[in-house]
This record gives structure tokens, C-alpha cells and sequence, in this order.
């Protein structure tokens, strides 16, 4: 899923930032105090970051936010001080907060408690000074140089404001680039570089290309015409538009391409992995730890999903042990072709899920959606084929999914798949219920817990492939397992690279000795991008093999009395939130049903 937060490296500064506390132990008065403390959480980050705001709010004043005090800009630059800056007021407000009596909450308080401590103390130990300038602001799978056209290009004009707004943040796009571009420079002189240089350089080109024919140009032409505005404001907004994009949007890039290319010319040495710096192997486990929604350790992580591996190589020989005479399954197998669906648009896919989603998830009112593509210039090649974009939770509720026209056919299998990951029942559905069934805003909006998020998603695919009623259900099993199998693996090896050293070499080795044999030329690629997008994949694969561990403990307990529906019900009910949280109301859930 694709939110609309500009970089990770910046999203945790913005959980807290006021200072209201107490220490009153009467639950009553804790209780509203709690709820009164979320509730200035929300707006004092609402008002601080214009681009959150904009993305949650359609009314900003109706929730008590205040459009007068909201800064129009990108956000927080990445240079030091203003992040230590950062750091200072989110620390004193985690002191504040730690001061409320816990149990005296309800426990829906507490269950937003547990998400808020469990955040704000991995946010405090990543701050810590020894920390300074590990984190990349160039990702290749979602850096700073692919979120801000994704983010142009997907920007939402709801009146004539916010096309004044808009020309502000393109006006903006080149001082905050180049607080990223001189903070990368001081990771180079510090040996704490991590960049696929070519992989930069090659979409940066493509934007810079473009020029002013650029298709985030026109997306943003187009969001003006749908306001309706007199054609003179209409003409002269465009040129505005024109005018900050040219001045300071294509200058950004060409920055980045300058930089990168500099970079390479002059031979600027990568680290090896983030176990290459003092202190690397205890940044990457708290990392990591972000990334699973668990305080388990890379040594934990690494033998759960080998464990989950062979759990999935036990299956697929189940598999092929009870269909030997079957041709489709043969075939599969030894072409490692797997057949098509009858879909030929995305549409028809989510509208056929919808039909049989109910009997195995709880109903939600509002399913309305609107699928475009991603724009082919700023189209991913770095494995992106979808992503689900984040509504406000005051409008129309239409999710917005966009897929990449670079990706597979529609009738492919793996489209199938990604479509049920970002739309039904993944993460339309997901924020669907999120909205009706959350009442707190802040739970709403600001607790991140990847794992849960993507976790569900991966989950939810998986399980559509029932609805596929057309198709051999065992092979479409041997397709998950076989997917499941190969990630886990993935997992495995990006806790190999960054966190015990591996090179090339022993990422091979260790792939092969799982009996995924791999070339140089097959290996280097998917070597360079897990080196390069450390505990990337771990929210997806770590998050869904929790989710399966809670579900057969449940059934394993329940026996008979266990149903589909319920489960998924208790398993969205806590929101977005870290796994101890999910795992309370899926406790609870299986003591009421025993």
C-alpha cells in the first residue's frame, strides 16, 4: 500500500507533539483526560504536517484543526538539527504520556496505549545520537525521488484553495530536496551510503526527459479542469503550476541526477550492509522490529520463517503427492506456468470478490472505489504493481486504487492477486471498516503499524483465491505456497545481509541451500535489492505468518466451533496495531466462542 507520508524516515516525528499529561488516578478523569490528550495529538499533527492534513481531512475546522495555523510546505527537512529538533519535542510529549495510568483506561484506551508506547519507544531508541544519518532518504523501492511524482500525481483539488496550496508545495519540492540531497552527501562522508545508484539515476532521467510534456503536469491540468473554475482562473492556475514546476519541481530532479551521477563517477563506495556500520547490527534489529509489529529478534524472525518455509515446502509435496495424475498440476509444475483467469478488467475482479466476500468478512456500508493507472513516466520498475491510496476520513469514502501499466497482463494470476491485496477484501475493505468501526481519530490516522497493515493484505489475497470457484483450487494453493515458500525465504536472506554481513556469495549459498539455486546474473539483482531496502518485504511476509500462527491457534482450539467470519472479525477489530494488541482480540474471541 502506498500512503501519502513523504518519507519513513520522517513519519514517526510526526506521532507526538503536544505536551498534555496527567497523573490523576481516578479511571473517569484518566479516561477523558486520555481521550482529550489523543484528541490534541491529532490536531497538533494535523496542523504541523499540511500534506497529513490534506490527505485525512476534507474539513480540517470540523475536527478542531485550524487551517491558519497550518504551515503550507513538504514538511520537516532532513538536515540535523531541525530533525534533533524533532526529536526534542516528540520525547518530552512521550514523557507526558507515559505518566497515564494505563489501567485505568477502557481497554480500547488501552489497546491505543499499547500502540502508542510500543511506537514512540522504538522511535526513541532510533533517535538516539549513534543513529545519525543510517536511515536513506533514496530508497529505490520507495525513496524520496518516487514518492514525490506518485504523490503530485495522485494529489487531490477539492476547491480553488487548494490549487493555491498545490503551487506553494511545487514551489517547496526544491529546498526540500536539496535538505535531502546535502544529507545524503554527508552520509557519503561518513561511509554510511547505501544507494542503487543506477536504479536513482534511471528514474531521474526519466523525469527530468520529460521535461514540461511531463503526465504529472497533466494529471494536476486535469484535477484543475474538474473544479470548474471560469476558464481565465482555469488558464492562469495552469501556468502557475506550470511556472513551479518548471522552477523548482525538474530543478529537484536534475539535482538528484546530478548528485547520483557524481556519486558514480567518482566512485563513491557503498557500505556493504547495514552491518557494516559501529553500531549497524543494533539499528537494523530496531528496524526490523518496526517493520514486524513484534519486539522479536533477528535470530526469531529468521527461524520463524525458515520454520514457515518448510511448513510451505510440506504442503506443496501434500500437494503433488495427492494430484500426481493430474495434468493441469503437472503441467504447472513443470513449466512453472500457472493458468489464467477469464478477467479482462480490474473492475470485473473486485465487483466478483465482492459478490462472496460477505460470507467470510463483515459487511461494511461503503465499497465505492475508483481504479486508474499509475502514469507511465513515473510507473515503478522496481516491483510497485499497485498500491491503494489512503482516503480522508470526512469525504465521499471513494478508495482510490492505481496499478502499473508496466505490470503483468490482467488475466494473469498475479494480477488477480495484487488486485485482492490493495482492493477486496486487502486494503480498500480494510480502511473500509477501519472508518466505519474505529471512532477515535487518532487511531484512524495516526498509529503505523506496517506488519498489521500489509500482514492483513497478503492474508486477504490469499484468501480471495477461494473465490476463484472456476479454477483448481489445489493449484492455486501450489501457486500461494510456492510464493509464501520463496518470501520466506527473501526474509531469511535480508536478515543474512544486513544484520550478519553477507555478501553475494553467501546469499547464494544460503538460497541454494534451501533449494532455490541461483545464477550470478539471477542472484544480483535481488541481492542489490534487499541490500538496498533493508527489512523492506518483512512488514508483508513477517505480518502475514503471524496473522496464520493466531488463525491455527484459534482453530486448533475452537475446533468446529470456529468460523471464517468470526475470526476475520476479531482480527480487524483492534484496528491498525501491533501484534499483542491483535492477539488480545483474537484471545478474547476465542474465549467467548469456547
Amino acid at each position: 500500500m502506498k500512503t501519502k507520508r513523504l518519507s519513513a524516515f520522517l513519519l514517526a516525528s510526526a506521532l507526538l507533539l503536544s505536551s498534555f499529561g496527567c497523573q490523576r488516578v481516578d479511571p473517569g478523569e484518566e479516561q477523558k483526560k486520555f481521550n482529550d490528550f489523543l484528541n490534541n495529538e491529532f490536531i497538533e499533527t494535523m496542523e504541523s504536517d499540511y500534506t497529513t492534513s490534506h490527505v485525512y481531512l476534507n474539513k480540517p475546522e470540523n475536527f478542531g484543526v485550524s487551517k491558519e495555523n497550518i504551515e503550507i510546505n513538504l514538511g520537516t527537512r532532513m538536515d540535523m538539527q531541525e530533525q534533533k529538533e524533532e526529536e526534542k519535542k516528540t520525547k518530552e510529549t512521550y514523557e507526558q504520556f507515559k505518566k497515564f495510568k494505563r489501567n485505568a483506561l477502557t481497554d480500547t484506551q488501552q489497546d491505543i496505549y499499547d500502540s502508542i508506547e510500543r511506537s514512540a519507544s522504538l522511535y526513541e531508541q532510533m533517535s538516539d545520537d549513534k543513529f545519525d544519518y543510517y536511515a536513506s532518504a533514496f530508497e529505490s523501492m520507495g525513496g524520496l525521488h518516487y514518492q514525490l511524482p506518485t504523490l503530485f500525481a495522485d494529489w487531490e483539488l477539492r476547491n480553488e484553495q487548494d490549487v493555491k496550496d498545490l503551487i506553494l508545495l511545487l514551489e517547496d519540492v526544491d529546498d526540500y530536496v536539496d535538505s535531502a540531497i546535502e544529507y545524503t552527501k554527508i552520509q557519503a562522508e561518513k561511509g554510511l551510503l547505501m544507494l542503487d545508484l543506477d536504479s536513482i539515476i534511471s528514474y531521474c532521467e526519466n523525469i527530468v526527459k520529460k521535461g514540461e510534456n511531463s503526465s504529472i503536469l497533466t494529471s494536476l491540468y486535469d484535477s484543475i479542469d474538474a473544479l470548474h473554475l471560469s476558464d481565465t482562473k482555469t488558464s492562469d492556475y495552469k501556468q502557475q503550476v506550470k511556472k513551479a514546476f518548471a522552477a523548482s519541481f525538474l530543478p529537484a530532479y536534475q539535482n538528484i541526477l546530478d548528485t547520483m551521477n557524481t556519486f558514480k563517477k567518482q566512485g563513491e563506495k557503498n557500505a556493504k550492509s547495514l552491518s557494516a556500520f559501529e553500531n549497524g547490527k543494533e539499528y537494523y534489529k530496531l528496524l526490523l522490529q518496526q517493520s514486524i509489529g513484534s519486539d522479536k529478534t533477528p535470530k526469531e524472525v529468521k527461524k520463524m520463517m525458515e520454520d514457515a518455509f518448510y511448513a510451505h515446502i510440506s504442503n506443496i509435496q501434500d500437494i503433488v503427492s495427492n494430484l500426481s495424475d493430474d495434468e493441469e498440476l503437472l503441467k504447472a509444475l513443470s513449466s512453472n506456468q500457472f493458468p489464467q483467469t477469464s478477467y479482462t478488467s480490474y473492475e470485473q475482479i473486485l465487483e466478483d470478490i465482492k459478490k462472496d466476500m460477505f460470507q467470510d468478512f463483515p459487511e461494511v456500508k461503503n465499497l465505492k472505489y475508483n481504479i486508474k493507472d499509475i502514469n507511465e513516466e513515473i510507473a515503478s520498475d522496481s516491483g510497485v504493481a499497485a498500491y491503494f491510496n489512503i482516503p480522508s476520513i470526512d469525504g465521499d469514502s471513494i478508495k482510490q486504487l492505481r496499478v502499473n501499466p508496466k505490470s503483468s497482463d490482467i488475466k494473469s494470476l498475479s494480477t488477480y492477486s495484487t488486485v485482492s491485496h490493495e482492493g477486496f477484501p486487502g486494503h480498500m475493505y480494510q480502511y473500509a471498516y477501519l472508518y466505519e468501526n474505529i471512532d477515535n481519530n487518532f487511531a484512524k490516522t495516526l498509529i503505523n503499524e506496517n506488519a498489521y497493515v500489509e500482514g492483513y493484505a497478503v492474508y486477504a489475497q490469499y484468501e480471495s483465491f477461494k473465490y476463484l470457484d472456476n479454477m483448481n483450487q489445489k493449484l492455486l494453493q501450489l501457486f500461494k505456497e510456492n510464493e509464501l515458500a520463496s518470501y520466506c525465504l527473501v526474509i531469511g536472506a535480508d536478515i543474512g545481509i544486513h544484520y550478519e554481513g553477507w555478501d553475494l556469495t553467501q546469499f547464494t549459498d544460503y538460497m541454494s541451500e534451501f533449494g532455490f539455486a541461483l545464477s550470478k546474473e539471477e542472484a544480483t539483482p535481488l541481492y542489490n535489492q534487499l541490500w538496498a531496502n533493508p527489512a523492506a518485504f518483512q512488514p508483508y511476509y513477517v505480518g502475514y505468518e503471524e496473522i496464520i500462527d493466531l488463525k491455527e491457534n484459534a482453530q486448533d482450539k475452537l475446533g468446529n466451533k470456529f468460523k471464517e467470519k468470526d475470526f476475520n472479525t476479531a482480527l480487524l477489530e483492534s484496528g491498525i496495531a501491533p501484534f499483542s494488541v491483535v492477539e488480545r482480540h483474537i484471545d478474547s474471541y476465542i474465549k467467548r466462542t469456547k
